[in-house]
């Protein structure tokens, strides 16, 4: 078991009301998906990853 799997798991709703996102509501809710959990590390990537992403 790696340290990803020990990790809590939260769904969208949960991390877009969680005081740790409350600047980045907008975001998390633009790129997380309804039907997965993510932990609080894989949501921290998805919103750099979204901040640092080139514009076409």
């Amino acid at each position: 078991m790696d340290a990803s799997e020990k990790e809590n798991k939260f769904d969208k709703k949960a991390l877009c009301e969680s005081k740790m996102f409350k600047e980045k509501r907008d975001i998390l809710s633009a790129v997380l998906e309804d039907d997965r959990e993510y932990t609080k590390a894989e949501a921290e990537e998805l919103i750099k990853n979204y901040l640092t992403k080139e514009l076409v």
